[in-house]
């Protein structure tokens, strides 16, 4: 069986997969012993994909990443073999014993042949996953594109006999791709109504859990589609969750550091062969404000130590935004890895400090303290569902779990068993710790006054917490004011300005697209000036489109150049 088979066969135990084009191809060879007006001629032989069509099984990485995560960029492939990718590529990924490789094609055709039948099969395992999203999250019975032919298309590409060059394998190659971009525009436009929440949720709850290849199946569907704030958003979560495993306490862990993800990124984006859709010209100033913005996001965010801090300086909601204003930069390989890496540590940061506020007092107090946050912000800001009863739930029965099993360890070593390996049933482990009944008779207590005391007792207790923890003041907006700009020096400059913490936000008037680099400059300092070592630290320009243009801080002053 060779490894075409073998995806087959793994992607129908997963659900993900129906009928293939050798099984239809066969289907139609029979039907044609049975009548004439069938579409494939009964002398047609269906040869099978080649060998390395699909994703084959192996273990690590052959070749070593780059060492630099702003260094290197895909782009554009023309047509050529992906002179990126390395021989072999083995990666483990989402934590799973799945291993998935990416080997190379060593010829014209066999590249060509490998690029169709993965594309099929990877346009077949996304109309599968969005047939379940739409059955299970909205209630709507699937509306399934009639595939069949694409797999013609891809089964007449695979028997063509010439070489790249011939007009048979340019004709049987323009066909097929005909009908794949047609399979993809009903996909795209089938996946507009599917929310980015409805995918996450799907995702990260379906069981058996999709495997590696439907989640880089997915992957791939996002990255090549024309941007779109929900296609990022898609691809902002699959990627991460490609990239990280589950840990302990609702945590996540990254899989690789962020160097080997880089490499991991670039060669996906070349097997996948996908256009540089991001501005490679000024990399320095794009890529590496764009990467170096995420590192300081996240270490706001790791140094905080209430979880107040981060709602006082609206952190959630400016990591959604900043990702927002980035648009299609966000694709490139090393800005993606600075995400990947934000995602994972925030989200963690979150769960760390909800679960210290937990501790301090009580989750009851925890619900109601922060029930008012949007969590699709959340899980939006951080690429994972982050739901605040979750968290809270999960915790405390981490906490109590341990708290039993610790008592029943100490009081199993304290008792000197004659048959230290029986096994106890819970049934006898609950009596053990039962208390023996009390006997009001012989105490010589009334035990309806009794009641009623403890009744008593109890309403005044409830009342008493519910003036002083339910009725709660209205979350604060301190750290954050409006600068105003009326009797400022560069009013005629900005149209709004904010000061969060230690950074001055501003939005920039059309004209600074008209000035000079050094006019520019001259303005960043001015305001930064005026700010330094009083109100603000940090200076954040944007442009009116909501892109960051210009930073500023003690140590580095970075400007733009304009998007052509």
């Amino acid at each position: 069986m060779n490894f075409f088979e073998d995806l087959i066969v793994e992607l129908k135990e997963e659900n993900l997969l129906e009928d293939t084009v050798i099984e239809l191809a066969q289907q139609e060879r029979a039907a044609v012993d049975d009548s004439s007006t069938a579409d494939i001629p009964s002398n047609q032989t269906i040869a099978p994909p080649v060998a390395d069509g699909g994703f084959s099984v192996y273990e690590e990485m052959s070749e070593a990443p780059s060492a630099e995560i702003t260094d290197s960029l895909i782009t554009e492939q023309s047509g050529a073999l992906p002179i990126d990718l390395p021989e072999t590529s083995e990666l483990m990924l989402q934590g799973s014993d799945e291993k998935v490789s990416i080997t190379k094609p060593k010829t014209d055709r066999e590249f060509y042949n490998k690029k169709a039948t993965s594309e099929v099969s990877s346009l077949q395992m996304v109309e599968h996953v969005l047939s379940a999203v739409e059955r299970e999250y909205q209630k709507k019975l699937p509306v399934a594109f009639d595939d069949l032919s694409v797999k013609k298309a891809l089964n007449t590409f695979l028997l063509v006999t010439g070489d790249a060059a011939s007009d048979e394998h340019k004709s049987a190659e323009f066909t097929l791709m005909q009908e794949t971009e047609a399979w993809c525009s009903a996909l795209a436009q089938r996946d507009r109504s599917i929310s980015v929440a409805d995918l996450r949720r799907y995702s990260e709850n379906c069981r058996p859990m999709l495997s590696s290849q439907a989640m880089l199946s997915l992957a791939r569907f996002y990255r090549n589609l024309p941007y779109s704030e929900p296609v990022r958003g898609k691809f902002d979560f699959i990627i991460t969750r490609l990239f990280s495993k589950p840990a302990e306490d609702q945590s996540r862990k990254l899989l690789f550091t962020p160097a080997e993800m880089l490499g991991h990124v670039q060669t996906l984006y070349a097997d996948w062969s996908s256009l540089a859709l991001f501005s490679v010209e000024d990399p320095e100033s794009n890529i590496k404000l764009a990467v170096l913005s995420f590192g300081d996001l996240t270490a706001e965010a790791e140094k905080a130590i209430e979880f107040d801090e981060l709602i006082k300086n609206e952190f959630f909601d400016r990591l959604r935004l900043f990702k927002e204003s980035i648009a299609d930069l966000f694709y490139a390989p090393a800005v993606t890895v600075a995400a990947i890496d934000c995602n994972v540590r925030v989200g963690n940061v979150y769960v760390e400090l909800i679960d210290r506020e937990r501790r301090r007092s009580n989750s009851a107090s925890v619900h109601d303290k922060y029930s008012y946050l949007d969590g699709e912000v959340v899980s939006g800001a951080t690429g994972r569902t982050l739901d605040l009863i979750d968290v809270l739930r999960d915790r405390t029965n981490a906490v109590e779990t341990q708290s039993y099993d610790d008592s029943y360890e100490e009081e199993n070593e304290a008792t000197d068993s004659p048959e230290p390996d029986k096994q106890v049933t819970k049934k006898e482990r609950t009596k053990r710790f039962s208390r023996p009944k009390v006997n009001f008779d012989t105490l010589g207590i009334n035990k309806w006054l009794l009641i009623s005391g403890a009744l008593l007792i109890t309403l005044s207790l409830g009342l008493y917490v519910w003036a002083n923890f339910f009725v709660a003041e209205p979350p604060s907006t301190a750290g954050v004011s409006n600068f105003d700009l009326s009797s400022s020096p560069f009013r005629e400059d900005l149209k709004l300005a904010k000061v969060s913490g230690e950074t001055f936000y501003g939005v920039l008037q059309p004209s600074w697209e008209t000035m000079t680099k050094e006019k520019q400059q001259e303005l960043v300092q001015k305001i930064y000036q005026q700010g330094a070592g009083k109100t603000w630290l940090k200076v954040n320009l944007m442009n009116s489109q909501g892109r960051t243009v210009a930073f500023m801080s003690a140590t580095r002053l970075d400007i733009q150049a304009p998007t052509p």
